[in-house]
């Protein structure tokens, strides 16, 4: 840039930009500017290969050479020729640098070759030069610069070639690299007026601007370009300095810092004060302009060639003058208040607000004395202190004259000598993001330092807040860094802190920037500093010395900041005398699993603790335990419990029972004491807000989804217009009134601070002063905006009506539902232009106010309406009157029937189809066509009378599909059309599947679901009306009186056979609220209603057909055939069991809650018995005692049975069943948590002594049987009055966990080792009431030898032999589990125990069974055939009991949770969560031996009746010719083998990769960045011989088993998309089964009855590795909201990768055999691309700078 005092006419050049490959970085402060080498990308390897083959055979000639020449230099090290050119010479000794190499060879002259001008014409292969526009900073630290750059070796650049200085030295702008300068605090932005001057100065030679296009070898396509501009003009910003600019007078001396020069004639000065007051100005055009630019489109400036605010390079805005007009979206502004141009995006530059306008310029022109009126050595002296000026030093200047027609100043620059310069210091003191890379070690002093400051201000807060050792107080935490490190503040001083602040306040608002700051920075020194985050002083301590300040930490709140010197002030002496009021703890007895606190247990801790008064029980100095208000459970218990923590009592705590009593002794007081003193959140001031993330709407509430056809009872809560209003379901008021109370209760007597970001909140309406759950949308002025989320209406309140929202009030749905008439109805009355008139809405309002209680609403159809979300289209009607709200406002005149116009707003997208019941009312009789049957109970139909508008259908899908047009402009994500097996297109619902190449699709007008190819699925185009808008063809009829309980599979085929495809008649019997009919199906005069009723109860009277699941128990433990008396079942074994468990019940799994009580504690009640709470069994700490495991939840959770007890419960158990004693026993009621009482085991109908732990409902509640330690659900019925004769005996099952697990390497081992096996266990030490215990394995001999003198004094009639004998039903799964081959399962055995645990156990039975899934360890899951009527009665059960089951919220998923999970089809599945990630679970379905992912969400989890089941997949093993069952599961239902296929399922492999290697490769099968695979060229010689062997396959080749057709397993398939035979790997099977072609990445599905189209592989292609790997790329994620990639993105992703030759890096290896890796293409990573088109976002921060 070019730029005078003289006018003239603006040009602009393009400098078009220009890659770069990194080879070398480097700096020091001596050389003051960045030194780079690199390579173009675009250059051709091959052609400088040949050139250095060729400078080897070219003769070589001595030669004279001088600077700068080029020559040929000899390497003597390595005696090879090099092109080089001459940098120095020193008699003989000559320095060349290699321009081929970038390094410098000093040589004889000797070695020095003249040469041809032809071998200079290929350009050096290294380019060199210096970084443009930006310089280090003088004080960084060279170290860390240096690790900085050296980071960016091998890193492709662009940027803009600014200027050559001689020998081809580049003047290189590197945006990037230069925005991470100065984001990082290591250098600041120059103009690249100054610089360019500046390089100028420190070269003395002149610069080349680059005002000429860029050759084309080092321009690929325009990519982008920046403009560079000649002779400008400043006509209008003069007349402005005039006026605004600073006076002076001629002798003024002045401090002044240099911000911008063109030349030594002119060049702007700034007066040195102004830098924190520019610093304000930034921040506050910040706040006016930064919500414009997220908003904003191009445009071209509001007012040009006035001032302006504009955001520069730096990231900051400032104020500028707009000087012409845009020229491709940027425009070049003049900094007013610096003195240099820059060029800026259009949306960065705004009008300036009207307050700027009068603010002085703070940039003045100026030029040194003219060259006439100085000598030499003066005019060097002034360059030299202007070029240190330019460097960043403060000048002293005196004004010796003034120009006032270029109102240009002349200033004499004063030496060292007259004025002493100061330190340089950075000219524009940015905020610095932290680089941890890159960050110096703090030295060990720093911790010891700052460790003393906590010591001191503890005990100084401890002595005023009146706190001892062993008291109890409530308090907050203020800041968390781990639970280790925390800070806590007592509620006691809340009005002391609250008048301090206030104080504080209001001193610092009176001092300026620079005044009453602390000059004396030392450790320990009291201040008060201004926090970043709200630009607050706070009080603090100064922990360590920086170089421009220090570390504060925060004393009243506990987080430690960088604060700039001039922003540390001195601390009032009113204020340093008041101890802190944060003190820093740590939790008792708890530490990190491994070595760190990781991330996502402070998390778990920051959430558990932050935002709620907490009951704080000092145990010891810096030691507390934590207590949420009102609960018995510690902050401890929590994390030890959720296995993020690990308990070690090093610390002695009182026993829990006593703790807890003075807990809520403390609590009864605070309560009756602070009635009157409640927080107010107003004057809460927290310096840790930002450790808490903005909560996302969608996890905060719960909404209420209903499907298209539901009905429901409601109340309107609030209306708008018939357009916009909300409805309450009825069925949910009475929980909706209990949450309501509660939340009065609370709030009332509690305040929740809310954190600035958070959104969900509880607020107090100014109409009623009641409290509501709340939605934070929007701020106007000093209030905010608020939505009722439980009724819809929007409220405008101050911040001082807001509080936090508690956890437990989050569970229940927003209440309020959105509700819409459009679509239906449309407004008529024209004098409101479109709008709804106030007297429709006022209709609409009387409408349902006279409907209370008898409103029904019927769900049509869902939109999606901008700003407002997802809508329900309803009709609503009163169900006295069967008035239709629609109906009324067109016979009153305000509302006709909606057009179709109306449906093509661009505000609003269909989110469903739209439902009709077709008129049809009970009575009616209609014939239909059955299109698809669902179960045995339910079809789905087509009208009669519609056929004419299914076939109508059928032409508009055909146009569709047809027309280019329809395929493109907006669409309908969830609304789609899909090929069909027959190749018809139909209209569908998308759903998700397994794999990411394939869609679910549900046929809305069939009723049936099928997987398709993404391909084959088409978006429904916003145009096509008649496919959005005509309501969905399939009713879906359910059978009247026809039996759901059980599914049979003989019945449903017949009904197969009757109906479907056939013209029926159906007579409706009644409606469902779901949409569905209740009906009566006939065949002409058959009933098929009757039939099918017939023929279920023909097929119910037959053994093993069908299964109740809702009556399914283990039952492992009886001989096949009928099932005996269960009360002589329950006799024998506990004659059988007595070793182990006493009775069968034991076998339940169950997590069991931690008792809170040892003392025996009554309660008496009026009329009734007393409840009791039994006591624990005592034990001394240390002794060792024989046991049995009775049950285990965990290897941290197991019970144990002392053997000495065997006999008192065996007693026991015959005394509590006995027909005399159950015929006294009273109900017990009413029930308390924790009450001892008998309870009837279900399975055995047995009664045993239990705990209540709590209630399930109204009917039943969850116990614990105390003498086992398992759990179960039992009606009230069934629960009877402890007699006082059972209580002198505590409970028998002693609660346990392992203190040293490491013993196991796996829950399963542990559980397989232990199980009835007699156990020597040392009782450690006890926490609460859970022992940590020793465990040893006893020697079997030893063990029958006491078990037969056990059996003996018991009288057991008996023998041994028979007893094992009738057992051994139930010890073959646990015979089996000790086959299992993989050893790392097993505990490492004694000596001792050798002889018992390497038994092996042959198959002794044979069974048919299912292959499942293969693994790629070979081994593979397996269902046996006996068990299909069970999975299918089960499937049955738990879809008819789905809304039944017990929902785990989203947060409260954790690993091993047995939960069901829906699949493709509908059906709901059985499933253990194995892992939790970021948007998904992964989780194991126990019955069919495949894993999928799911959404996160909440899921249902397995009532007990279903846990029970055994699992149905079995893993297996060959084991010879023979299958072994290695049996990963602890239900106990499985025979011991069974005899599989010959030949197991065939697998193919992935050839070994090494990571962060680059390999050299394509793309294929390229869909987005989540979905493509790599083929690298080290396998194309093996790609060549697989292709060879599948060309020249026999023609007759063996059929793929039906046995084998399983997930995971591969075969050859004839591919139609290849036309030749290709090798593929089984993905999902179905209705269709989907492959995988493993050497392409493609997918291909087949319909299942063409399985006979896949043969077996030959052994020899088998033998070959997969070709394609599937990958994800990493480090990036779609740019969207939703999170989903856009089809742009999918488009761009694709060219970028389309025959591109690819440099792979593989990171990480993922779940499902998926890589994540680095791509880069032409020199780029694609990554990168992909951020730079605005298609994608960087995962993190620090990864995208690798880029």
């Amino acid at each position: 840039i070019c730029r005078s005092q003289d006018s003239g006419v603006l040009t602009q050049h393009a400098l078009w930009s220009v890659d770069l490959s990194l080879t070398h970085l480097d700096w020091s402060p001596e050389a003051t500017l960045i030194h780079f080498q690199g390579q173009y990308p675009s250059i051709c390897e091959l052609d400088y290969n040949i050139l250095q083959q060729e400078l080897q055979n070219v003769p070589k000639t001595k030669a004279a050479v001088d600077v700068a020449d080029f020559c040929l230099v000899e390497d003597v090290t390595s005696a090879r020729w090099f092109r080089g050119r001459v940098q120095n010479r020193k008699e003989d000794l000559v320095d060349v640098f290699l321009i081929d190499c970038g390094n410098v060879l000093s040589v004889n002259i000797a070695r020095i070759s003249s040469c041809s001008d032809d071998l200079f014409i290929l350009p050096p292969k290294i380019v060199s030069g210096f970084l443009a526009n930006v310089l280090i900073l003088q004080n960084c630290s060279h170290s860390v610069v240096e690790r900085y750059l050296s980071s960016l070796t091998g890193k492709n650049v662009t940027g803009f070639i600014q200027a050559l200085l001689p020998h081809k030295v580049l003047l290189f702008e590197a945006p990037d690299i230069n925005s991470d300068l100065v984001r990082h605090g290591f250098g600041r932005h120059v103009d690249r007026d100054t610089f360019l001057l500046l390089v100028s100065m420190l070269t003395e030679v002149p610069l080349k601007q680059n005002m000429e296009p860029v050759p084309d070898l080092l321009i690929e396509k325009s990519r982008g370009q920046e403009f560079c501009y000649k002779s400008s003009s400043l006509q209008g910003y003069q007349d402005m300095l005039s006026f605004c600019g600073p006076k002076f007078s001629f002798g003024t001396y002045s401090k002044v810092r240099v911000t911008a020069a063109v030349h030594p004639g002119l060049f702007y000065l700034q007066m040195a004060d102004t830098a924190a007051e520019l610093l304000q100005v930034s921040k506050k055009l910040a706040e006016i302009c930064e919500d414009k630019t997220k908003g904003c489109s191009q445009r071209t400036p509001e007012n040009l060639g006035v001032l302006c605010a504009v955001k520069g390079k730096d990231q900051r805005w400032h104020r500028g003058f707009v000087q012409l007009l845009p020229a491709n979206s940027q425009i070049r502004v003049f900094f007013i208040d610096y003195g240099f141009f820059e060029t800026a995006k259009i949306e960065n530059v705004h009008s300036l607000p009207p307050e700027f306008y009068s603010m002085q310029i703070m940039a003045f022109p100026c030029t040194l004395p003219p060259l006439a009126d100085q000598d030499l050595v003066f005019r060097t002296q002034q360059m030299s202190l202007l070029k240190a000026g330019l460097l960043g030093a403060v000048l002293d200047v005196e004004i010796t004259g003034f120009d006032k027609d270029n109102h240009l100043y002349t200033i004499t620059v004063l030496s060292a000598k007259d004025k002493h310069l100061e330190e340089p210091e950075p000219i524009q003191n940015l905020p610095s993001e932290p680089l941890s890379d890159f960050e110096e070690p703090s030295p060990q002093d720093r911790y010891e330092n700052y460790e003393k400051i906590l010591g001191e201000a503890l005990y100084k807060t401890l002595e005023a807040e009146e706190i001892q050792v062993g008291s109890f107080f409530m308090g907050y935490v203020e800041y968390v860094q781990d639970p280790n490190h925390f800070w806590i503040r007592t509620q006691k001083r809340n009005q002391e802190l609250e008048e301090m602040m206030a104080k504080i306040g209001e001193h610092f608002s009176q001092v300026k920037m620079d005044e009453d700051v602390l000059l004396n920075l030392e450790v320990g020194a009291m201040c008060c500093a201004l926090y970043n985050e709200d630009f607050h002083f706070y009080r603090g301590v100064v922990t360590d010395i920086l170089e421009h300040g220090a570390e504060i930490l925060f004393i009243d709140y506990g987080n430690v900041e960088k604060v700039p010197h001039k922003l540390i002030k001195n601390i009032p002496k009113t204020f340093a005398g008041i101890s802190p009021f944060a003190v820093c703890c740590t939790l008792v007895n708890t530490f990190p699993l491994d070595d760190v606190w990781p991330s996502a247990t402070c998390q778990f801790f920051r959430k558990a603790v932050s935002g709620k008064a907490l009951l704080v029980h000092l145990i010891q100095t810096f030691v507390v335990d934590l207590f949420e208000m009102g609960s018995d459970k510690s902050i401890t218990e929590a994390l030890i419990s959720s296995k993020l923590a690990e308990y070690i009592p090093c610390v002695p705590v009182e026993k829990k029972q006593d703790v807890l009593d003075k807990a809520r002794q403390l609590q009864r007081s605070e309560t009756n004491m602070r009635k009157e003193q409640r927080q107010d959140c107003k004057g809460e001031v927290s310096l840790c807000r930002n450790e808490t993330k903005k909560i996302e709407v969608h996890s905060c509430y719960k909404a209420l989804k209903f499907k298209p056809g539901f009905e429901v009872f409601v109340r309107c809560s609030h209306i708008n217009s018939p357009s916009d209003f909300w409805c309450q379901a009825l069925d949910g008021s009475q929980a909706l009134e209990k949450l309501m109370d509660d939340i009065q209760l609370h709030y009332s007597a509690h305040t929740v601070p809310l954190h600035p970001e958070e959104l969900c909140c509880i607020v107090k309406s100014p109409e009623d002063g009641r409290w509501y759950r709340g939605l934070v949308i929007g701020n106007r002025k000093s209030r905010v905006i608020v939505m009722l989320v439980d009724y819809g209406s929007i409220i405008l309140v101050t911040p001082s009506h807001l509080q936090g929202i508690m956890p437990e009030y989050l569970l229940l749905e927003g209440q309020a539902f959105r509700c819409s008439l459009y679509n239906l109805i449309e407004p008529a009355d024209p004098k409101y232009c479109g709008d709804w008139s106030p007297h429709a809405c006022n209709l609409l309002k009387s409408f349902a106010l006279n409907s209370e209680g008898v409103l029904k609403c019927k769900i049509s159809s869902l939109l999606n309406v901008k700003n407002k979300g997802i809508c329900n289209v309803v009709s609503l009607h009163n169900t006295q009157t069967q008035q239709s709200v629609a109906n009324t406002l067109i016979k009153e005149g305000f509302a006709r029937v909606a057009t179709s116009l109306t449906r093509k707003n661009s505000d609003v997208f269909p989110e469903s189809y739209i439902y009709s019941s077709f008129d049809l009312s009970p009575g009616d009789e209609e014939q239909v066509y059955v299109t698809h049957v669902n179960s045995q109970c339910e079809v789905y139909c087509h009208l009669e009378r519609n056929t004419e508008i299914i076939e109508e259908l059928e032409i508009k899908i055909l146009e569709a599909t047809e027309n280019i047009q329809a395929r493109t402009g907006a669409v309908v994500r969830k609304m789609c059309l899909a090929k069909y097996l027959d190749g018809k297109w139909y209209r569908g619902i998308t759903l998700s599947v397994q794999s990411s190449l394939h869609v679910g699709v549900f046929f809305v007008d069939y009723g049936n679901t099928n997987i398709s190819e993404r391909k084959s699925v088409m978006f429904i185009s916003r145009r096509c009306e008649e496919l959005l808008y005509t309501p969905m063809q399939a009713v879906r009829f359910n059978l009247h009186s026809v039996p759901t309980e059980e599914l049979y599979a003989d019945a449903l085929e017949w009904l197969i056979n009757a109906v479907l495809n056939r013209l029926v008649r159906v007579v409706v019997l009644g409606k469902r609220d779901d949409g569905s009919f209740d009906v009566e199906l006939f065949d002409g005069e058959i009933n098929i209603n009757e039939k099918l009723k017939e023929l279920i109860l023909s097929l119910s009277q037959k053994p093993e057909t069908a299964v109740n699941v809702a009556k399914l128990k283990n039952t492992q433990n009886y001989a096949l055939g009928s099932a005996p008396n269960r009360k002589a079942i329950a006799k024998q074994e506990l004659v059988q069991n007595q070793k182990r468990t006493g009775p069968v019940k034991p076998q339940i799994k169950s997590t069991s809650e931690n008792q809170h009580t040892k003392q025996t504690q009554h309660r008496t009640e009026k009329g009734t018995h007393q409840l009791v709470r039994l006591a624990y069994k005592n034990i001394d700490p240390g002794c060792r005692i024989k046991c049995f495991v009775s049950h285990i939840d965990s290897i941290n959770r197991f019970y144990l049975q002392v053997s000495d007890d065997e006999s008192a419960i065996l007693k026991m158990g015959e005394d509590l069943n006995s027909s005399d004693f159950k015929d006294s026993l009273k109900l017990a009621s009413p029930l308390t948590v924790s009450d001892a009482v008998l309870s009837e085991f279900e399975e055995d109908g047995a009664l045993y002594r239990s705990v209540v732990k709590n209630q399930e409902d109204d009917s039943s509640y969850k116990v614990e049987f105390v003498d086992y330690g398992n759990s179960a659900f039992v009606r009230k019925e069934k629960i009877y009055f402890l007699p006082e004769q059972f209580l002198s005996q505590p409970r028998f099952s002693i609660p346990c966990s392992l203190i040293n697990t490491c013993t196991y390497r796996a829950e399963a081992s542990f559980i397989e080792a232990v199980t009835e096996k007699p156990l020597l266990v040392e009782f450690v030490c006890q926490i609460g009431d859970h022992w940590q215990v020793k465990v040893e394995l006893l020697d079997v001999l030893d063990e029958e030898a006491e078990s037969d003198a056990t059996l003996n004094s018991t009288s057991v009639a008996k023998s041994k032999e028979n007893l094992r004998e009738e057992s051994q039903q139930s010890e073959k799964y646990r015979e089996a589990a000790s086959t299992i081959k993989n050893e790392s399962l097993k505990p490492k055995p004694s000596a001792k125990q050798k002889v018992r645990n390497t038994r092996t156990v042959q198959a002794i039975e044979t069974e048919t069974g299912t292959i499942l899934s293969v693994q790629s360890d070979s081994s593979f899951y397996v269902r046996l055939t006996k068990e299909n009527n069970l999975l299918t009665s089960m499937e049955r059960h738990m879809m008819d009991n789905i809304k039944k089951f017990k929902t785990v919220p989203e947060k409260d998923v954790k690993k091993d949770l047995k939960c069901l999970v829906q699949a493709e089809d509908g059906k709901w599945r059985r499933a253990v969560v194995q892992q939790i990630h970021e948007r998904r679970f992964e989780v194991f379905l126990v019955d069919h031996g495949i894993t999928v992912e799911i959404p996160r969400g909440p899921v249902p989890q397995q009532c007990t009746n279903l846990e029970e089941v055994p699992n149905l997949a079995l893993l297996c093993k060959k084991n010879g010719d023979k299958t072994a069952l290695a049996a990963e599961t602890q239900n106990e239902a499985s025979p011991d083998g069974f005899t599989a296929d010959t030949s197991t399922p065939q697998l193919l492999f992935f050839a070994p990769l090494e990571t962060d290697k680059a390999y050299s490769g394509f793309a294929s099968a390229f869909t987005t960045p989540y979905e493509f695979c790599v083929v690298l060229e080290d396998l194309l010689l093996i790609m060549d011989k697989v292709s060879i062997m599948l060309d020249n396959l026999p023609g007759n080749m063996p059929s793929l088993p039906e046995a084998h057709l399983v997930p995971g397993a591969c075969c050859l398939l004839m591919s139609e998309s290849k036309n030749k035979w290709s090798r593929a790997q089984i993905i999902h099977v179905d209705t269709t089964v989907v492959l995988k072609l493993v050497d392409y990445g493609h997918h291909e599905v087949i319909p299942y009855h063409d399985l006979s189209k896949l043969k077996q592989l030959p052994i020899e292609l088998a033998n070959l590795p997969k070709m394609t790997y599937p990958c994800i790329l990493r480090g990036v994620k779609p740019a969207g909201v939703d999170g989903q990639w856009s089809d742009e993105a999918a488009a761009f992703f694709q060219d970028c990768l389309y025959e591109k030759d690819l440099q792979i890096f593989f990171r990480e290896f993922g779940p499902n055999s998926i890589w994540r890796v680095d791509i880069v293409a032409d020199g780029v990573h694609i990554a990168k691309k992909l951020v730079d088109a605005g298609h994608a976002n960087y995962i993190d921060v620090l990864l995208g700078r690798r880029y």
